[in-house]
């Protein structure tokens, strides 16, 4: 085949164009190899060395590579004036440079930029420059993918010599990078189509006491996953208490693995947004492990600090937030274990709310050990610029222990407790209240409680139930952990002993908080108990103490906070009262069932200085044997302590007070009481009043100690006493003084008493 001239011309030229480009390309290398580093040493006035081992460039490729490349500080060089960063490179490759675009617009095209293995040191500047200084970077920058491998960065302070951030094995992939006149002015100043990192290991130092260090890393558009991520103190506990640091809170915070799904974050216009479908997190431990007051530093800082910043500076949407197994640690004090926190939607925006649509906490465990001096008051009120609004906060599964202050003993213990909180508002008026949020609708309900009471007390119930504004306590007992011989050993002076069950405590349309004075305070409309078994003993042959035994009115206007009970009702009920000499003998015993009461206006006299008068109406069977209806109201603010009680029983027989006369008194009484009448009023000192009594058949016996009947005295008192009435026997009793060591109840028994004996004999 002959070749036409117009193809070898065609074919020279080709030949001729590669033999050039071979020649450019052997040329240039040529130049940069001898003479670049010759150039470089010449212009360069800054302060660094530049030197690198090989450098190539391919024409036919458009691409440069730099190998074994270093930049590092002159000798003479200032370090912390003058010196940034320094480093070294083992290499930087680009490929598909636009040298045309390059040389004629200024403008950076390329197909990739590859940096392999840098070790780069950067310096932590004495002050930083806050002014933006005008870029010097080409007018537009394309370049389809940077990637940089096995890189290893680290900041050091101003000195140069003590390591503050240190990030190794970094390894990037960045796409579709442009930066052009739009995008050089937001705070990131290019734009992108995709990404993704990958680092072995972080180490940053937070404070001058704490750093964060983590393991691998990976990132990319729409994922993030963390793993061993730690926030642990670098100081000892003894250093924290002697110097001053800038946090008052020494902290562990433990994450074995982190997850971020779904996530997207730019800026609209200037203003930051992240979005995150979900974050996923295996656990966390976190531990409060040291705390000390606010030093004078830590003021001053926060004096400084005049401007009240939001919560979270940027918008922030997140679909879900599942924590698994955590545990949380103050001090020993409050340990919680085993919490799987769950939280729905959450949603920023600057300068209006925090929206959070549901926090749950399920199945936590809660440990508290109480230690002294852990409820010093905080020298002043949280500060908040922000509205933080959480629409259902759910607690489910809970258990609950308060330990003694060895950590041995359970003093509480609750089951199962679970509540709801709805519509939950924290804002800069409630952050400064003692309850620092506003809430509505509260649910709440528990398993099993168990308190220890102390040495002589054990108190249980199988739940407690709260709606909104009403409450019920279930199964409510307080049994005794000693035998009543062993109750009686313990004591100096005379006391109660107490077996007591309930059935139902119910709270009825109840309100509590805190009143402008911050002074908590208690308010219920009803009360109401149901089925009480109440068993109180008292050993008769121990003194009673030597001081007075107020008055309920006096107890009442005492009370050192604010209270109200609109009604008190006990319904349906057993009262039994015995009182014994102790060493085994038979104690005398009174009984009340079918026992019920009604007592209106009870009120604590706490910062009063009137109240409606308290009224308390009781029905009951008297022994078991005979309807007694009382009434009895005192005026609690009144000081003087005077009280009216009248009560009236009807068909009783006289037998049925044996079970209480013939311990106690080593007497027995036969016959029936028709009736019997009582209306007395007293105050703390002394009363009097009326007296009426319809009896018929009334005999006595005597007894000795071996409990048979001493029938001459058992005829004596016969003699003495009336046997019958011819109706009601009226008599206004002589005046009673108050045995002020002893209870009211004693002191209604010698006001019945001084009736029988002006009726009887």
């Amino acid at each position: 085949m002959k070749i036409t001239k117009p193809l070898k011309i065609i074919g020279i030229i080709f030949l001729s164009l590669i033999l050039l480009a071979v020649i450019a390309n052997i040329t240039i290398n040529i130049i940069i190899k001898n003479q670049l580093p010759k150039i470089i040493e010449e212009k360069n006035d800054t302060a660094y060395d530049l030197t690198y081992e090989d450098m190539n460039f391919s024409v036919f490729s458009n691409s440069l590579s730099v190998e074994k490349a270093k930049l590092t500080p002159k000798k003479n060089a200032n370090i912390r004036k003058d010196i940034d960063f320094y480093g070294d490179v083992d290499k930087i490759s680009v490929t598909g440079v636009n040298f045309y675009e390059l040389l004629k617009n200024k403008n950076l095209k390329a197909y990739t930029i590859s940096v392999i293995g840098p070790h780069i040191t950067v310096l932590k500047p004495e002050v930083r420059d806050t002014l933006k200084s005008e870029s010097k970077l080409p007018e537009i920058i394309d370049i389809d993918k940077i990637k940089v491998e096995n890189a290893y960065v680290k900041m050091m302070n101003t000195k140069g010599d003590s390591l503050l951030h240190e990030v190794y094995n970094f390894n990037a992939e960045i796409n579709g990078i442009h930066m052009g006149q739009y995008t050089v002015k937001k705070d990131i100043p290019f734009t992108y189509t995709d990404y993704k990192f990958k680092i072995d290991s972080v180490y940053s130092v937070v404070n001058d006491m704490q750093v964060v260090k983590s393991n691998k890393i990976e990132v990319n558009t729409d994922h993030i996953e963390i793993n061993n991520f730690r926030l642990q103190p670098y100081i000892s506990r003894k250093e924290f208490k002697s110097k001053a640091t800038e946090s008052n809170t020494r902290l562990l915070v433990e994450v074995p693995k982190l997850a971020l799904k779904n996530t997207d974050w730019g800026y609209d216009k200037l203003d930051l947004f992240v979005n995150i479908g979900a974050i996923d997190i295996d656990s966390i431990n976190v531990r409060i492990l040291d705390q000390k007051n606010q030093t004078v530093f830590q003021q001053a800082k926060k004096d400084a600090e005049n401007i009240i910043q939001p919560l979270i500076p940027f918008r922030m949407d997140i679909g879900e937030l599942n924590i698994k197994k955590s545990s949380f640690n103050s001090l020993g004090i409050l340990d919680v274990n085993n919490v799987n926190i769950k939280i729905k939607k959450i949603s920023n925006r600057v300068q209006e709310h925090l929206l959070i649509e549901e926090f749950q906490l399920n199945n936590p465990q809660f440990v508290h050990i109480p230690k002294k001096g852990t409820n010093k008051k905080t020298s002043e009120p949280s500060k908040l610029n922000d509205v933080v609004l959480i629409n259902k906060l759910v607690v489910k599964d809970a258990d609950y222990v308060l330990k003694d202050a060895s950590g041995k003993q359970n003093k509480l213990t609750v089951d199962d407790f679970n509540l709801t909180l709805n519509n939950i508002e924290i804002n800069d008026k409630t952050v400064l209240s003692k309850i620092p949020f506003s809430y509505k609708d509260p649910v709440l309900s528990t398993g099993k409680i168990k308190f220890d009471s102390g040495k002589n007390y054990t108190i249980h119930s199988n739940g407690i139930v709260v709606k909104q504004s009403n409450a019920t306590v279930k199964d409510f007992k307080m049994v005794p952990k000693l035998t009543r011989s062993q109750h009686a050993k313990t004591l100096k002076y005379g006391e109660d002993y107490y077996n007591v069950s309930m059935g139902a405590i119910q709270f009825n349309n109840y309100q509590w908080g805190f009143d402008k004075q911050e002074e908590l305070y208690f308010k219920f409309n009803e009360v109401v108990i149901n089925n009480v078994n109440a068993s109180i003993y008292r050993d008769a042959s121990i003194p009673n103490e030597p001081k007075e035994n107020h008055l309920y009115s006096y107890k009442l206007r005492n009370v050192k906070f604010p209270f109200e009970v609109g009604t008190l009702k006990i319904k349906n009920s057993t009262l039994t009262y015995e009182e014994g000499a102790g060493g085994g003998a038979q104690p005398g015993k009174l009984s009340f069932t079918n026992f019920n009461i009604t007592a209106k206006n009870i009120y604590s006299g706490y910062k009063r200085s009137s109240g409606p008068t308290t009224q308390i109406n009781v029905q009951t069977q008297f022994m078991d044997k005979a309807k007694l209806v009382a009434s009895w109201s005192f005026d609690i603010m009144d000081k003087t302590d005077k009280f009216n009680i009248n009560g009236d029983l009807n068909n009783f027989p006289a037998t049925g007070m044996n079970p209480f006369l013939k311990p106690y008194m080593n007497v027995s009484a036969s016959g029936t009481i028709d009736r019997m009448i009582f209306n007395f009023s007293g105050n703390n000192a002394v009363s009097n009043g009326d007296f009426a009594m319809s009896f018929a058949n009334l005999q006595m016996k005597v007894f000795n100690k071996e409990n048979k009947e001493r029938k001459l005295v058992s005829a004596a008192a016969n003699m003495v006493i009336r046997t019958d009435t011819d109706g009601l026997r009226k008599t206004e009793i002589k005046e009673v003084e108050r045995k002020k060591d002893c209870s009211f109840f004693n002191f209604l028994w010698l006001n019945i008493m001084q009736g029988l004996k002006q009726t009887v004999i």
